[in-house]
């Protein structure tokens, strides 16, 4: 199995760790000083295709945005794997576990070659501590991606109780 690959992190990585995250669609609302702080707290990636990047059960630890590249969501089903969503570059995955610390409720495979930053939960919680202003705002960007996605959820989920898809 294809494991993820540090890219580099600490003070070396910081200038491309800037880059990286002013160039993601995800970070679009942060100001320079955010993104500088932001790079000190992640770490960057290497995901080959087929690269398992979160793994359905195990602890969550961490938040990931997708820098570059793709990422299939699957559930585990009783006799498959069932594709649920396409991530792609500037979107995140890992959002409930980073705030509730509940294990992945899904994996998620690299179905392209991709670069992606991680943030641990204990660094997110620094972050949260260290720099209120900056804290809220990374938390009130993750409500609103949770809020959208469970919209849409309900959505396919009426569509499916319905037959009306």
């Amino acid at each position: 199995m294809k494991e993820l690959r540090l890219i580099d992190d600490g003070d070396s990585f910081r200038k491309s760790a800037y880059r990286y995250i002013k160039d993601s669609d995800f970070f679009v609302d942060f100001n320079d000083d955010e993104i500088d702080i932001l790079a000190r707290w992640t770490r960057a990636y290497s995901a080959d295709t087929g690269c398992v990047v979160l793994n359905e059960g195990d602890k969550s630890r961490c938040l990931c945005i997708i820098i570059n590249g793709e990422v299939n969501i699957f559930k585990r089903l009783p006799d498959e794997h069932l594709k649920i969503a396409e991530v792609v570059s500037g979107e995140s995955i890992g959002e409930m576990g980073i705030i509730d610390g509940e294990p992945f409720s899904a994996s998620a495979i690299a179905s392209k070659d991709s670069i992606v930053l991680l943030i641990s939960s204990e660094d997110f919680e620094d972050i949260v501590k260290e720099n209120i202003a900056l804290g809220n705002k990374l938390l009130w960007k993750l409500a609103k991606i949770l809020t959208a996605r469970l919209r849409l959820t309900t959505k396919r989920l009426a569509e499916l109780l319905t037959g009306k898809t």
